[in-house]
């Protein structure tokens, strides 16, 4: 029997609704007439040899336990190349999700510098100058400068939080960064 003989065979109204109850036989004649056909579709879009075998699977499976909810507006082909597109779909994602982790977890082992007793002096010097300069600050400047880059508040929030207008705690915070820069001897880039 020819593919686009057993296409039809399986297309048939009988073979349709034997697999919708369940008959093993009818779903082993759409999984034969179709496999190939779902193979290669999933080999087109990954490219991944390897993987077809365990896609075209899963895509099987999830056709047969969806086989109840077909309706035929489309043809049982048509179906199949959509559930075929959504597992590549997830197959995608885990994939660049799988390559994530192994950047993170490389990225991880040993690359990163370790912490010596210097650097962390350094830190805290660092922090105790930054809190000096922010105790020098007037206290509405230092408001607004600790609103918006401290607790992380949009211009709203802050100005919500604050009782002024929006515009104010924009002014205030940038006169702020303007200060903390020149007490910290660090330049200041007006953007």
């Amino acid at each position: 029997m020819t593919s686009r003989a057993a296409v039809r065979d399986v297309e048939s109204a009988a073979v349709l609704a034997a697999a919708q109850d369940g008959d093993k036989a009818a779903q082993a004649a759409i999984f034969e007439a179709y496999k190939d056909r779902v193979a290669r579709q999933v080999f087109r879009m990954t490219g991944d040899a390897s993987s077809v075998d365990d896609l075209v699977q899963e895509v099987f499976i999830s056709a047969f336990s969806a086989l109840g909810r077909f309706r035929g507006d489309a043809q049982l082909g048509t179906w199949l190349y959509t559930i075929a597109a959504n597992r590549v779909r997830n197959w995608w994602d885990s994939q660049r999700r799988r390559r994530r982790r192994e950047d993170i977890a490389s990225a991880s082992t040993g690359d990163e510098p370790v912490a010596t007793p210097e650097a962390d002096f350094e830190a805290t010097q660092q922090r105790e100058r930054l809190y000096r300069a922010l105790g020098e600050l007037p206290d509405k400047l230092r408001e607004s400068f600790v609103a918006r880059a401290i607790e992380g508040m949009n211009l709203h929030e802050a100005s919500a939080a604050l009782g002024v207008p929006i515009s104010t705690v924009s002014y205030r915070t940038r006169r702020a960064e303007q200060l903390l820069c020149a007490a910290l001897g660090l330049p200041w880039r007006d953007e």
